[in-house]
């Protein structure tokens, strides 16, 4: 706890903190989750890295084993009119064959190569957009995680008091729960008026009111608004005006009020409180 009651605060100021040993642990293994994932990412594209050259290589062993199947098919062709001359043997003729053919497998076998290097080089890629998404889920998780871990510190929001201050150091808290009661430094005034005194009463109207703890001291003020419904309506049971079930009862409109607190007042002056308000509504409206 870093305030006490009725201490006045200003907007950022911290109001307590909540025991944050599990949300430390959950942001320390989101960072691990990253630092894995970024470590899944530079080991791909080290093998994609690799397996670029590996592409070029087989690239350059395609044209090796093109330009060698083209000498030897030119060979073959120059021996094939040679040995229809008897201007060489037949174990001459055979050689040469042999080694057309076995140019023409590899050939064959480069580009198979060739293939088998190219869907390597695919599946990488396909792993790197998995990788890429993996990596993109545990950043996401690590800063739901930071907003917890900086969340365990609640600031007050705007200036004002400590009004109730409803927990204790050690005292196990749960989302819902009301801890602390901060009153603004603005304050403002709803007034209950009848349904029959709002004929003429509009936001702009000059106000003046007087409250029970400072009766001397008459405080001016403005009409800012005119709730659009009765107060019953908001109750947690509204009425049900059945017919043939109905008493009349004059209803009462909240009317919200703003104050010029005069400066002796500042500060002074409490939620709750009672006042009078009287309204000019003949004052021209805003």
């Amino acid at each position: 706890m870093f305030v006490q009651d009725n201490q006045w605060v200003t907007a950022g100021t911290p109001l307590f903190a909540i025991d944050d040993a599990d949300y430390q642990a959950n942001h320390a293994i989101a960072q691990a989750a990253v630092a894995v994932a970024d470590a899944a990412l530079a080991n791909n594209a080290s093998r994609l890295t690799l397996q670029t050259v590996n592409i070029e290589q087989a690239k350059a062993a395609i044209a090796s084993a093109q330009a060698n199947d083209k000498q030897q098919r030119a060979d073959f062709a120059r021996y094939q009119k040679l040995i229809a001359k008897a201007s060489i043997s037949q174990t001459q003729f055979d050689a040469q064959q042999t080694r057309t053919i076995d140019a023409k497998a590899k050939l064959d076998s480069a580009r198979l190569a060739l293939q088998a290097q190219q869907k390597t080089y695919d599946a990488m890629q396909s792993e790197r957009a998995q990788l890429t998404a993996q990596r993109q889920q545990a950043q996401s998780k690590l800063t739901l995680s930071d907003i917890a871990l900086k969340r365990t510190t609640v600031y007050a929001p705007v200036d004002g008091y400590v009004a109730h201050r409803q927990v204790q150091a050690g005292k196990f808290v749960q989302p819902g729960m009301g801890l602390i009661t901060l009153v603004p430094s603005h304050i403002w005034l709803e007034a209950n008026f009848k349904e029959t005194q709002l004929t003429n009463m509009a936001p702009g109207q000059a106000v003046e009111v007087t409250l029970d703890m400072y009766p001397d001291t008459p405080i001016t003020g403005t009409v800012e608004s005119v709730t659009h419904a009765t107060g019953a309506q908001f109750s947690l049971l509204p009425p049900q005006n059945a017919t043939g079930n109905f008493v009349k009862v004059v209803q009462r409109v909240p009317v919200k009020i703003t104050l010029q607190l005069p400066a002796d007042l500042r500060g002074k002056v409490y939620p709750g409180l009672s006042a009078n308000v009287t309204v000019d509504t003949a004052a021209p409206q805003a």
